[in-house]
């Protein structure tokens, strides 16, 4: 008639259909661990990426916002003093006494506009021992990591990265007129890492000509430590600050000191120093 011994049993066909499809979902505890096996590998190679570029991403926020806030308060500053060239009257400087004449009154405003910039009602100059910050103990490493920032590498321009204010929104900013250039030293992020130059840490240049924040020219990371030591042999760097910061580098290479006083120049253009495909964040090594 074309029935098996079970046709007349239809509880009992369902029985063995559940058992059989509990049997083929069940997993081995053997299978379940090279699961989460497979699982924890695939995360520990693509983890440690998402994060690094999540925290490129928030280094590069964090600088556009201080550029942008150093600019509205030197425009802010620059409208105070009723001048037509903020930086050019600032970096005035008196042959004879060999002094810069007004670097005082401009630091005094354009700390106080800055505040204000952060929307801060705050007289620095009323109080900054609350506001100043003592880097000397800190690690501040170069671009590539390879050597440690130091203020004799720097020379002068170092003074404002060692020895730099608290602003509200917790990064640190420093002027310093020398060199017959305004220079601003900011760390985007503060006490937070990675406390590198050309990552976090960046010397900025006011722009005589229009008050613009700028680059002071583009970097040679071409020279090699033979060129430099051979530049010091020679005598074309008679001070040790010059051969750290000679060619302004901002190299993957270069075991400079002063390695990343030139990555200004590629992070206000956002390109990369040795991979034009690039970003300047996203490639930082």
């Amino acid at each position: 008639m074309g029935f098996d011994q079970y046709s007349h049993c239809p509880f009992l066909i369902r029985e063995v259909n559940r058992n059989s499809l509990k049997q083929k979902t069940a997993f081995t505890l053997a299978e379940v661990l090279i699961t989460l096996g497979i699982i924890g590998v695939v995360a520990a190679l693509i983890i440690p990426s998402i994060v690094g570029k999540y925290q490129r991403k928030v280094l590069e926020s964090q600088f556009k916002k201080t550029v942008s806030v150093v600019s509205q308060a030197v425009l802010m500053a620059k409208q105070e003093m009723g001048l037509d060239k903020f930086a050019d009257y600032c970096v005035s400087y008196n042959e004879t006494s060999y002094v810069y004449v007004n670097r005082s009154e401009c630091s005094e405003v354009l700390y106080n506009s800055l505040l204000s910039a952060y929307g801060k009602n705050m007289n620095l100059s009323q109080n900054r021992k609350r506001y100043l910050v003592h880097r000397e103990p800190d690690t501040i490493k170069t671009y590539n990591g390879k050597q440690t920032l130091t203020s004799s590498g720097l020379a002068a321009a170092g003074s404002s990265i060692f020895d730099t204010y608290a602003m509200p929104d917790g990064s640190f900013i420093n002027f310093y007129i020398i060199e017959r250039v305004f220079q601003i030293a900011v760390d985007v992020n503060g006490l937070k890492g990675p406390n590198k130059f050309g990552h976090d840490i960046f010397i900025l240049y006011i722009n005589s000509k229009n008050d613009a924040v700028y680059y002071r020219s583009k970097p040679d990371n071409s020279l090699t430590d033979e060129d430099i030591q051979n530049g010091i042999d020679d005598g074309t760097y008679k001070e040790d600050w010059q051969a750290q910061r000679a060619g302004n580098p901002c190299s993957l290479t270069s075991n400079q000191r002063a390695n990343g006083i030139g990555c200004i120049y590629y992070a206000l253009r956002d390109e990369c120093p040795y991979d034009s495909s690039k970003h300047y964040f996203e490639c930082l090594p």
